[in-house]
């Protein structure tokens, strides 16, 4: 997540309010030493509070950007509803013209991030300006003073009139010809105590304002390296020595992004052969175990065969026993049935002899 720039502004409110307090209570000298040059020291102290406007403002541009990359963070939509980004508009053109790309090569965004730098900076150069610009206005305003002051000196000087032997007038003389060399001097110490002290102020205020935008710059960068493709150096394989990208030999960027696009699909030929070797694989897999299944039918066909043939053995087996099993009882059988004829017929004989 990206830090709310809006906690910087707490501690310059914080600043201006203990200041706002400091003035308050050093109201009386301050308004007579503000009064010693009216002009130059109102023109000091409209200086300081457009600086303080400005650098405020310039907090608070911080606030959207700040929105717009936290609903891109969490919507991963790049673009959320609200207003485009002003301060991001690289970093937003560079995403859109890398949504078919997730990943941006590590030139792009170093150029992306430039581009944030800069917009960054130029809106702390009026604010560094108008700091030189209070120092400025203060050292005017003391030499201006100082030079009042020795013009003042040199007419009060000549006005003294040596030969007056009056004291008392020439006194009240000196006394009246230094009003305009204390006046000079008071246009001098204020304009340089204005001055110095708006620089301050704003110094610290720009210091919160350059603060609150590195925060912002270092967690952009942080938030940016995850979509960065650091292809700058390719690491040393099998011994060979290190070998330099496109980038490296200073190709164009779109000429980077061919190449990279052609890497890509190159790894994805490979990715896809690698997975057909696979497929091919299994496939030999299990035409190896639907051999084994045919060689196990043809065995057990086999058995059957060589069954079926045993069978058939001893069917025939069976057969021829069984035939002279019939032989045997048919021959028994004709034998007893000639000795029941023989014997018949003596019994015959026997019975006509008597």
């Amino acid at each position: 997540m990206i830090t709310d720039p809006r906690r910087y502004l707490v501690r310059m409110f914080l600043f201006l309010v203990a200041v706002s307090i400091i003035a308050i209570l050093l109201h009386a000298p301050l308004s007579d030493a503000f009064l010693g040059n009216a002009a130059l020291n109102g023109m000091i102290l409209l200086t300081l509070a457009l600086g303080i406007a400005y650098i405020i403002r310039q907090n608070l541009r911080l606030v959207p950007e700040r929105k717009w990359i936290t609903a891109v963070q969490e919507t991963s939509q790049l673009d959320p509803p609200g207003a485009r980004p002003v301060l991001l508009a690289t970093v937003y053109a560079m995403l859109a013209d890398s949504r078919q790309d997730t990943q941006l090569s590590a030139l792009s965004m170093r150029s992306v991030l430039d581009g944030v730098a800069a917009r960054l900076d130029e809106g702390r150069e009026i604010s560094r300006y108008m700091i030189g610009l209070l120092v400025f206005l203060g050292l005017l305003g003391t030499f201006w003073g100082l030079l009042q002051t020795i013009s003042a000196v040199g007419g009060v000087v000549n006005s003294i009139d040596a030969n007056n032997s009056d004291f008392t007038a020439m006194m009240g003389q000196l006394r009246t010809g230094l009003d305009a060399p204390l006046s000079g001097m008071a246009t001098a110490f204020s304009s340089s105590l204005f001055g110095l002290a708006g620089s301050l102020i704003l110094g610290f205020l720009d210091l919160q304002l350059g603060q609150a935008m590195g925060r912002f710059f270092n967690e952009l960068e942080d938030w940016l390296s995850a979509f960065a493709r650091f292809t700058d150096n390719s690491p040393a394989q099998n011994g060979q020595p290190q070998s330099l990208s496109p980038l490296a030999h200073g190709m164009s960027e779109e000429a980077a992004r061919a190449l990279l696009s052609l890497s890509q699909a190159i790894a994805k030929g490979e990715d896809n052969r690698e997975h057909l070797l696979d497929q091919v694989s299994r496939l030999n897999t299990n035409m190896a175990s639907l051999a084994e299944m045919l060689a196990d039918d043809r065995r057990l066909r086999d058995h059957l065969v060589q069954l079926n043939t045993n069978i058939t053995q001893l069917s025939e087996d069976l057969r021829n026993d069984r035939n002279r099993q019939t032989d045997v009882v048919a021959s028994e059988l004709r034998g007893l049935s000639s000795s029941i004829g023989a014997m018949l017929s003596a019994k015959s004989s026997g019975q006509g002899s008597k």
